[in-house]
């Protein structure tokens, strides 16, 4: 028979902790990990450039590939050994973490699964231009429709994420006072619906600046038929990426306001992650 000082203790135990490094591609997640890693002594940071970034791996410059291995073993692996983790991941999915349709079936959510860790999320904020174009001043660059996907994903759960986590989800915004004039750009063309055609005038100036690293890229011929796939797969991407892009039109607005209330000084977000950590 369980006893009642037995599910006290259990209760009282210190739990584990996770802390989870959100936001989209060239937001900044990587710089504030930098920073804030001499106040969680003895976390394990997880991330997929670890993969993608060695020359040695099998799943080298495999970004998707990446992070299934740290989504399904790594952080799989940290929760069962009761490790206290740092977690670098987009988090554009919430279901994966709470539960719901992911990867076209329910999943329970991870967090869900492990009740003996305590969670805290730093969502790391950039404005969509920023997080666009550093991406591609960088030496790994996603491709442009990545990007975008995971912007609109990834702040679009801000709600979701607050919901579920309280006081344990916090926002980060990393300074952009460089990218004055390309913010202002974007803002002007959202106001008058065109930011479509915006976003292609700025890529159309230099093309190849706004190619992506990631993948293979045969030099091999390709057949008839080969060819004829690979035209409609561009075709279908072209699609999704006008599709993001006016997503991203729609929702920026809203979702750019909605930081302010959540957004912290760095100072304040390290003071959070001490008292997290201890």
């Amino acid at each position: 028979m369980i006893k009642l000082i037995d599910i006290l203790k259990e209760a009282m135990a210190p739990k584990d902790k996770m802390i989870i490094m959100a936001g989209g591609a060239g937001s900044g997640k990587s710089t504030l990990i930098n920073k804030i890693k001499s106040s969680t002594p003895g976390f394990e940071i997880i991330n997929p450039d670890k993969y993608v970034e060695d020359k040695d791996s099998p799943i080298y410059n495999n970004l998707m590939q990446a992070s299934m291995q740290v989504d399904d073993k790594d952080v799989p692996d940290a929760l069962a050994n009761h490790k206290s983790f740092i977690w670098d991941t987009t988090a554009s999915n919430a279901n994966k973490l709470f539960g719901g349709l992911y990867r076209r079936k329910e999943v329970p959510g991870l967090i869900n699964q492990h009740p003996d860790y305590d969670v805290m999320m730093i969502m790391v904020y950039a404005h969509p231009i920023v997080s666009f174009l550093r991406n591609f001043k960088r030496e790994r660059k996603v491709p442009k429709m990545a990007v975008l996907s995971t912007w609109n994903s990834v702040y679009g759960s801000i709600d979701t994420y607050k919901a579920k986590l309280g006081d344990n989800f916090i926002m980060y915004q990393a300074p952009d006072e460089e990218f004055a004039k390309e913010i202002s750009g974007f803002n002007s063309a959202v106001k008058a619906g065109k930011l479509y055609d915006w976003f292609n005038d700025l890529t159309d100036q230099d093309q190849d600046a706004f190619k992506s690293t990631l993948g293979t890229k045969s030099t091999e011929p390709l057949s008839p038929d080969e060819q004829a796939k690979k035209d409609k797969a561009k075709e279908k991407q072209s699609e999704v990426y006008k599709q993001q892009v006016e997503q991203m039109e729609r929702e920026f607005s809203n979702i750019d306001n909605k930081i302010k209330n959540y957004v912290l000084t760095e100072q304040e977000i390290i003071s959070k992650v001490k008292s997290f950590a201890s």
